[in-house]
């Protein structure tokens, strides 16, 4: 993969543009001058934006493609940009889209857009780029798990992917659960067998992904069912000390409910409550979609004065009003509501950190001093875990330690079996020999039995002995028994395996880890790899 002839930096700009109603491909070259010092006069360039192809009218998608190219220089690049959350078709899809899983509207015509620019243009030596604010970083990255076309990815204050809603949207990772689970009806699968098959699946295609976050970005923290942060790296910027903003998904006091019986029921209720919502947009979605919800918002009012007209809409309402005065009355009772509530109260300043102008801001300023994240998978758990540099480093360092360890135990396992146990046999084998020689010396000590039988005429009895003269032994003795070594055996053979298998992961981890440090020839020769 070449390296793109756009920076980051000019990048982030590009996808501020797209925030603006039009942009022309003079806006394009303007910012590519003023940010990268570079007018790119030799290159053509074209824009095409979804509204012009009518895609995403309906959904609220709202999506260009920047093509570059120029023969003569090898450049044939197009970057992808997708809007984040601008109207309210965009934030019905955040809840019955990402969160909830019921709908694919978005994401289906972000496919659309892709393969009509796709068809207009050369795809010789063509490098695919993408890049997303928010909802804009979620239907990029799911696109680009997808397509699998792109060479580079960035979610910049990103939503995540749901693995439940690209088991819909995606037919080949769809035919790929139902080959590992059996299961025709993925919402049946559970969510983190789910989560495991998709990083599985869309293993080479993470390691182009990225995400870049303001530091306290509240969206990063929320939490719903198939929620899957997928790629290599994250990059934290700003103030790196900033807390994580209150994740409302979650009962805030769940160490205390451990050892409070009201507190556990208080949780139980928390979270049915969050599990009822969730199942309300699912519903909502399915019966009335975006344009039925979009109609009652609008017209509620007179909704609500048509409804108050009939009896059976007067039965409606006051039920409603009911169920939603006893709902608010339980919330005001609720320790973890009320703790939540102050929490997010307290933290609502962070709120900013969301926007494009607060990730650029601090991109600017603190570019150098980000702290860049690495999810690797833990080989011996198989869980991911989230490592810094340093961490990244005695992780890989631990893995090389372990296989030192496993091979001095393989080699003392070897002894006790090629050397200690035939010793003990041997031994055996002496000590049998030796008694059988003392035993041939004396045969006599061997068989001294009386034997009786009756007597003479007077009806008395005579005692007679019967004695042993010689006696001889086999001294061929059988081999060893294969019960005895197998159990040992076993035992090699597996840690053999686990040799293999750590090899393996340390070869690739070298490798990977050499890529991303190469500037770095310090820290990446400080990994070294134990494969023999």
């Amino acid at each position: 993969m070449s390296k793109p002839t756009l920076d980051n930096k000019t990048r982030n700009y590009l996808t501020e543009l797209q925030y603006t109603d039009d942009f022309t491909v003079e806006d394009v070259r303007t910012i590519i001058h003023e940010r990268s010092k570079s007018d790119l006069s030799d290159i053509d360039m074209r824009v095409y934006h979804s509204k012009d192809l009518n895609i995403g009218i309906e959904s609220g998608f709202d999506g260009s493609a920047i093509h570059l190219y120029n023969e003569d220089q090898n450049i044939n690049e197009v970057y992808y940009i997708f809007r984040g959350t601008a109207k309210f078709e965009d934030i019905y899809y955040n809840a019955a889209g990402i969160a909830t899983a019921s709908n694919n509207d978005q994401i289906e015509d972000a496919g659309e857009f892709f393969k009509k620019v796709q068809n207009k243009l050369s795809t010789v030596n063509q490098e695919l780029y993408g890049d997303g604010h928010s909802l804009g970083g979620h239907l990029i990255t799911s696109l680009a798990l997808n397509t699998k076309a792109f060479s580079d990815v960035r979610g910049l204050n990103d939503a995540p992917i749901n693995v439940f809603q690209m088991a819909t949207y995606d037919r080949e990772f769809n035919r790929y659960l139902v080959n590992h689970t059996g299961e025709f009806d993925t919402n049946k699968i559970k969510e983190e067998t789910i989560t495991a098959l998709a990083r599985d699946f869309y293993k080479e295609q993470s390691k182009v992904i990225s995400h870049t976050r303001v530091k306290g970005d509240p969206l990063y923290s929320q939490s719903f069912p198939g929620k899957l942060y997928i790629g290599e790296q994250i990059h934290y910027i700003g103030d790196l000390e900033t807390r994580d903003f209150p994740d409302v998904g979650q009962y805030p006091l769940s160490n205390l409910a451990k050892y409070s019986p009201v507190l556990t029921l208080d949780k139980l209720r928390y979270e049915s409550k969050v599990g009822s919502l969730f199942w309300l947009v699912r519903e909502t979605d399915q019966r009335f979609g975006s344009e039925g919800v979009e109609y009652v918002m609008k017209n509620w009012q007179d909704i609500l004065r048509r409804s108050a007209a009939r009896p059976e809409g007067q039965i409606a309402l006051g039920a409603s009003g009911t169920y939603l005065l006893y709902t608010a009355q339980q919330a005001l009772r609720s320790p973890g509501i009320l703790y939540q509530s102050y929490e997010v109260k307290s933290n609502w300043h962070l709120v900013h950190n969301h926007t494009l102008d607060a990730l650029i801001s601090s991109y600017n300023e603190q570019h150098d001093t980000k702290q860049t994240i690495y999810q690797v998978q833990d080989v011996l758990s198989g869980e991911y875990v989230l490592l810094n540099k340093q961490d990244l480093r005695e992780f890989g360092l631990r893995y090389e330690h372990a296989i030192e360890q496993k091979y001095l135990i393989l080699q003392e396992l070897r002894a006790f079996l090629h050397q200690e146990i035939d010793d003990l046999y041997d031994e055996v084998k002496r000590d049998l020999n030796a008694k059988m020689t003392s035993l041939e010396s004396s045969p006599g000590s061997i068989v001294s039995t009386p034997k009786r039988s009756s007597g003479g005429v007077l009806g008395g009895s005579l005692s007679d002995f019967r004695t042993l003269d010689r006696i001889e032994f086999d001294r061929s003795f059988k081999p060893m028994d294969e019960a005895i070594t197998n159990p040992v055996n076993n035992v090699i053979n597996q840690i053999e395996n686990e040799i293999n298998h750590l090899e393996s992961f340390v070869s690739s981890f070298q490798a990977t880890y050499l890529e991303m440090f190469a500037t770095d020839e310090s820290i990446a020769s400080s990994i070294g790899t134990y494969a023999r």
